[in-house]
């Protein structure tokens, strides 16, 4: 093996690995009906230390071929991309339509999250949701961070009368997160029943965050103990 094919091989491999999560994480969302019906899903990752961005499309259920289809396209000339946001910490772009989560984008609310399994891998206290369709995600996106500091980034946005944007580390825990805010959404749909899902009684937040390791970066937030 000589010297100018091995990036090329490594690049392939990276690929490969990057389609095999992508394809496990479109399973597990669709087996565990975290996906809406039409199984809208497609993944954007930026592959490390180059300027290729990936993405992976899934097909929707009435079509004939299956398979995901793969494109590239140069990161630097999207500018108006949400990866080139720094402030997220964010490698992974993930755009789904998901049950419970498209209902509060079609309430054209922000979605709140109350639900202890989601929130102990999140600072951030809720969903915003992308209202003004003229702007870019990136441009409403750093406008929150912008304004207000001392939040939380969060880790997605919904999409008005849509679906919903997610952004994190990595496809498969971008897809993870996906699962547990959906959840939420839903719990909190069903709680609605018997007087609505409440806010999270003293210590419960930081009983959670310490559980994974996010207690201490939390004060970094103080505005996240209390909702937005």
């Amino acid at each position: 093996m000589n010297q100018l094919t091995q990036p090329q091989l490594d690049l392939a491999t990276y690929v490969d690995e990057a389609r095999s999560d992508a394809v496990h994480a479109f399973n597990f969302l669709k087996e565990s009906q975290t996906l809406s019906a039409s199984l809208t899903f497609s993944v954007v990752h930026r592959v490390p230390g180059t300027d290729t961005l990936l993405t992976v499309r899934f097909p929707q259920p009435w079509a004939r071929n299956h398979e995901p289809k793969i494109s590239f396209s140069s990161f630097s000339e999207q500018k108006d991309h949400i990866l080139h946001e720094a402030r997220l910490e964010a490698d992974t772009f993930i755009h789904a339509h998901t049950p419970y989560l498209s209902a509060w984008s079609l309430a054209q609310k922000p979605f709140p999250i109350l639900y202890v399994a989601a929130q102990r891998h999140l600072l951030a206290r809720e969903i915003p949701n992308h209202l003004d369709r003229t702007r870019s995600v990136l441009d409403t996106v750093r406008e929150r961070l912008d304004k207000w500091p001392d939040l939380a980034p969060p880790p997605g946005q919904l999409e008005s009368n849509g679906g919903g944007n997610f952004w994190g580390k990595g496809i498969l825990w971008t897809a993870q997160l996906i699962l547990l805010i959906e959840e939420a959404a839903r719990y909190q749909a069903i709680a609605e029943q018997i007087g609505g899902a409440k806010f999270y009684t003293p210590g419960a937040l930081n009983v959670q965050w310490s559980r994974t390791g996010l207690a201490e970066k939390a004060k970094a937030f103080p505005r996240d103990y209390a909702p937005v």
